[in-house]
């Protein structure tokens, strides 16, 4: 989570929020930092109330910023939103220390602005040339009249705001900005729209076509409407055309990093992500706690995939992660775009057997930082996504059969718990930036040393 505040001496300042590590069981106090390196001396340290606001506990440089208060009551609302998803809020892509981001050249972007008629756009989503991606918005979806009242204004020639494009290899487009406006388009143009609750024109429960159909000066106008589209080309840089639509996602409920990777992702993968954070074993080992509201547990299964497949199939293994995990998995999604044979039912398979196993030899703790002190039935912490993208890798390894005949249920919390405690680094790593290559590279090597460390003891 970011928040942008301006101070005197220091000017526009993005902070990341996290959460403090003297206080990881009662989620009431956080720092503000910059960058890594400021952990130990944060630009700013919050409590949230119990009025879910946050209290300013210390602070080290002047703030000179009018709208504080109303910042910070609204990052606090955020904050408890995340906190009632299960979201890890130690995995941001927070840089090490504080540095210049290098520009884009301009020569390699590439936006094409064009009008199409809404008759030329229908035929297009119906030849699949347009994908409309409409789960990723399903609980924001428009209602009977808004739907209605957009038909309304497209008859009244009132001009629609531009929509934005994203073109893939193949000519298809993916829609990320306009995507209801398509939707009620499509479902009129289908006849499953009926127009209620109009404003200005009299003519509630017109249809396209059939028996209510509209007149016919009113379907040519509506057919004959051109939209404005900004088409982004295949050929732009991934980073950059993510950053480009993340500048765009403006609107009154802003897509996440996951919820804008969906809208541009193939069909295919989309219904892998659905399909295994929908799945029972993926929701037994998280009992329950990552929601999919926001696609946060789609991301979870992301993740799952792309360090599955640098782990199997990289030469270098999962250290050729670059260390920036929004922008990697932005190009992963593109690279699974181009791979006509990607292998999505091993993958899904693998994530099976890491969900069984995790949840067997760990239970309730799952993918949760535990220590020597930690009882089962007691507090537990939020679902790490270090350990979950470690231990859910490894353990895709080993069958849940043959885990089960090696290990006692639950008997892996203990073990975890006395390593956590007892290795500075391990635990230090696991508690701020997550997301970061070393925090990765070493939880790797530690689940990797603990399972192969038990092999050995319960072979001997």
């Amino acid at each position: 989570m970011k928040l942008v505040l301006h101070f005197k001496d220091l000017g526009l300042q993005t902070l990341f929020l996290q959460p403090s590590k003297h206080d990881e069981a009662s989620n009431q106090d956080y720092l503000l930092i910059r960058s890594i390196s400021d952990i130990e001396n944060p630009l700013m340290m919050l409590r949230l109330n119990s009025q879910n606001k946050f209290e300013v506990q210390s602070i080290s440089a002047l703030i000179d910023d009018s709208d504080i208060e109303s910042k910070l009551d609204a990052f606090a609302v955020d904050l408890v939103e995340a906190l009632q998803q299960g979201i890890d809020l130690s995995a941001e892509d927070i840089p090490e220390q504080i540095e210049q981001e290098q520009p884009y050249n301009p020569d390699l972007i590439r936006v094409d602005t064009s009008t199409m008629s809404l008759r030329q756009v229908y035929d297009m989503i119906r030849d699949n040339d347009i994908d409309l991606s409409p789960d990723f918005q399903r609980n924001i979806v428009w209602d009977q009249i808004r739907k209605s009242r957009l038909i309304e204004s497209i008859l009244l020639r009132i001009p629609l705001p531009v929509f934005y494009f994203s073109a893939n290899d193949r000519g298809q487009l993916a829609v990320v900005d306009g995507l209801q406006r398509l939707t009620a388009i499509k479902e009129f143009m289908e006849n499953k729209l009926c127009l209620r609750g109009l404003e200005y024109l009299n003519i509630d429960g017109a249809t396209y076509t059939g028996k209510n159909k509209l007149d016919d000066k009113l379907y040519r106008r509506f057919n004959l409407t051109q939209i404005t589209t900004n088409i982004i080309d295949s050929k732009s840089p991934t980073r950059a055309k993510y950053d480009i639509f993340r500048r765009l996602n403006t609107g009154g409920r802003p897509l996440n990093s996951q919820e804008l990777r969906n809208c541009l992702s193939p069909e295919p993968l989309r219904n892998t992500l659905r399909l295994m954070a929908k799945s029972a074993c993926f929701r037994d080992a998280m009992t329950n706690s990552v929601s999919d509201v926001r696609m946060e547990a789609q991301e979870y299964a992301l993740r799952f995939i792309y360090f599955r497949d640098l782990y199997l199939h990289n030469h270098n293994g999962v250290e050729a992660y670059p260390g920036t995990m929004d922008d990697t998995l932005d190009a992963f999604v593109d690279n699974v775009q181009q791979n006509d044979n990607f292998p999505f039912d091993a993958y899904i398979q693998d994530f099976e057997k890491a969900m069984i196993n995790a949840k067997y030899l760990f239970g309730r703790h799952a993918f949760r930082k535990v220590y020597e002190t930690t009882s089962y039935d007691g507090v537990r912490s939020v679902v790490n996504k270090a350990l979950f993208i470690s231990w859910a890798v490894c353990l895709a390894d080993y069958d849940p059969e043959f885990i089960a005949d090696k290990f006692l249920e639950l008997s892996w919390v203990s073990i975890l718990g006395q390593e956590i405690s007892s290795d500075e680094t391990y635990n230090y790593l696991l508690s701020y930036g997550t997301n970061g290559w070393k925090n990765i590279i070493y939880s790797f090597a530690k689940a990797k040393e603990i399972i192969n460390s038990k092999l050995v003891d319960v072979d001997a």
